[in-house]
This record gives C-alpha cells, structure tokens and sequence, in this order.
C-alpha cells in the first residue's frame, strides 16, 4: 500500500488529491522483492540475497506498515515519495525533468494545470516524489556499500555478533536500503500510482485502485513469484533498463510505461455499475463503482499485473547489482550477524528542503 492523501470527504479544491491507497498492497510488494533476489546477476550478492528473500519482502513492505504509523510531521514528506501525479504540471511524463529541486524552484506558486483557478503550494505534496524518493535509498545504499568494501570484516564469532563492529554495521545499512528502496521500486509498476485519478473517480471506475493491486492480487496462485521471474527475462531489453540511464531516467521510464496502461486496466475491469461523485456544499461525495467479485477481476487482470510486477522486480535487481559492482564487488562473505531489521528508522526526503517547505505551509 502506498500513501496518497486524501479524505472521503473533500473540499472541492481537493476533490481529486491524492489518498491513502495501496500500492500492490503487502502480498504484492513482498513478491516482487523477493522475485528481485532470483534475478541478480552478481554471483556473490545473489548469494548472500538467497538467503534473504523473506528479509527484502520484509523491508519493501516498511514504509506501508511501521512508516505509516509515524508522525504527522514525518508522513507529509514521506508519502509523497509513493507517487507521481505529473498532471499538475501540465507536463507528459517523458518530458518531466530530473532535477527535483529545480521542479519545486520552478512550479511553486505557478498554476496547478489540473485544477482550475489554482496554484501549486507544494509540489512534494501535490506532484509527489516516487522517482527520486528510490534514488535517495539508492544513494544510501551506494555509499554503505562502498564503506563495506572499505572496512575489515569480523575477525572471529564474537566480532560476527558485535552489531557496533563498523563493517556490520555498514553492511547492516546497505541491504536495509536496498529492501526499503524496493518499495518504491514497486510503486512506480503500479498504473494508479502515476496519475492523479489514483482511484479511477474521474473515470467513473471508483474504488479501482485497492480492487486491483490488492483483492486481485490475493487470488494468485502460490506460483506467483516464479511467473514474475520468468516474465522478467523477457525484460531485460526495456527502455527502463538501459544501464547508461540515471536511477531518475530509469524510474521515469518505467512510469512511462505503467501510466499507459491505465486505459487497458480500465477496459479490462469487470464493473457492473460506475462510480459516481457529486458536490453539495462545497463537500465532495463519493460512491464506489459496483463489480464483480476479485476472483473475475484476477482473471482479467491476470497477464498485466504479472507483467507489471515483473518490470518492477527485474528494474530492481539491477539496481541492486549496479550498487554492488559501483561500491567495487565488495566481500560479502564476512558478514554472519543476526540482527533482523523490524522497524528500520524512517528517512526523511533529502532531495529538497524539507524545512522550507514546513515554512511555506506556515505562512
């Protein structure tokens, strides 16, 4: 599940904002976590992710668990970082540029293109930040793998233990980001999660979002995860995988993709009655389409989230080689601890200025 916000019940100014959605909701991105791991091609760091899967499913699925429970203060500016909502720019995706702060410099206070007679306050808010929010953990991870290759590892069973030893906890680091950068790895495969009609209201498809990416999804088989894989090899020649691209280009690309299928996810949907969405009193109503039940949906849906899935896993494990062979293949052997990552620490956005940003709202 990913975090759009939003109220049932809106001003009219922010009838169409984004909400609380899910984002593959938790079976979802867990499997396409732990499908990532299959599709390394580093010998050593397959081999130490082998013996992590249920780790990286774990930690893909943090900023939808333990990070949603956190501050009002903390969820303004991580939230965002799980969609893209390029509408209020005016801008197609592709032509989207990749320095974020120079998008908040230029778009602040300039004319919200998807609402009338409105300004853009805040374009982390109001834009999101799901490309640069993975190139943040990307970075992260980057420069803890680089200290691991730096760094002597344990010299014997207690030091293995011994979560303060430098090169455990580096080693700790790098992998924790690399599992949390998956999450938003795997938003970015998620249609709804690269416009602003999220939930298929202004299409008259209300109540889409949560249908697809997670009641359909639960009626997969156990086989799912090795369907994703074997899709991914089928990938490996996509725009989004052009290793000469920035993490941001590559996100970008993706989210090209994913945005075009919206229209083939709507077609697609068994609905029996549309979604309707009213006004009174400046208060915005809303009433869910009516369809058929999950199991007819994950019929229909079937070929394009598997694909959609895959695109995100296979994207992510070449982020996770390309992290292991910038840092210089570092020796990953060494590493023997046990510590379990159950609530990493939240990561407040380093990509524009956070206070500023606080300051604005408050005048």
């Amino acid at each position: 599940m990913s975090f759009k916000l939003f109220t049932t019940l809106s001003v009219v100014g922010l009838a169409f904002s984004a909400q609380n959605a899910m984002a593959w909701g938790g079976r979802g991105h867990h499997t396409i976590c732990s499908a990532a791991v299959h599709l390394v091609q580093s010998k050593p760091l397959k081999d130490f992710l082998l013996n992590k899967p249920h780790v990286m499913g774990h930690l893909c699925n943090i900023p939808d668990i333990y990070w949603k429970g956190l501050t009002a203060d903390q969820r303004k500016h991580g939230d965002p970082g799980h969609f893209i909502d390029v509408e209020v720019l005016g801008l197609a995706i592709k032509d989207v540029p990749t320095d974020y702060k120079a998008i908040v410099e230029k778009y602040t206070g300039k004319e919200n293109m998807e609402k009338r007679n409105s300004r853009i306050q805040s374009v982390p808010a109001e834009l999101g930040s799901n490309w640069w929010r993975a190139d943040q953990f990307y970075r992260l991870a980057l420069k803890q793998a680089e200290e691991v290759a730096m760094l002597p590892a344990p010299a014997n069973s207690k030091e293995e233990q011994n979560e303060d030893l430098p090169y455990n906890k580096a080693f700790y680091s790098m992998f924790v980001n690399m599992g949390l950068m998956g999450h938003f790895v795997g938003d970015n495969s998620q249609p709804f999660h690269t416009t602003s009609d999220y939930d298929g209201y202004q299409s008259n498809h209300g109540g889409i979002h949560g249908y697809y990416e997670e009641a359909c999804v639960a009626l997969f088989g156990a086989d799912l995860e090795d369907r994703i894989v074997k899709k991914a090899a089928s990938l490996k020649k996509a725009t989004f995988m052009d290793k000469k691209l920035s993490v941001v280009e590559r996100m970008r690309a993706l989210a090209v993709i994913s945005n075009g299928e919206v229209k083939a996810v709507l077609k697609a949907d068994p609905m029996t009655a549309p979604s309707t969405f009213k006004i009174e009193k400046g208060i915005s109503l809303k009433s869910a389409a009516k369809r058929q039940p999950p199991e007819v949906g994950q019929k229909k849906f079937d070929k394009l989230i598997v694909e959609e899935m895959a695109r995100s896993a296979v994207l992510l494990a070449s982020f996770w080689d390309k992290i292991y062979t910038e840092a210089g293949s570092p020796e990953l052997k060494g590493y023997k601890s046990y510590k379990y990552p159950f609530t990493p620490d939240f990561v407040m956005p380093d990509y524009y200025d956070t206070k500023v940003e606080d300051e604005a709202k408050t005048k």
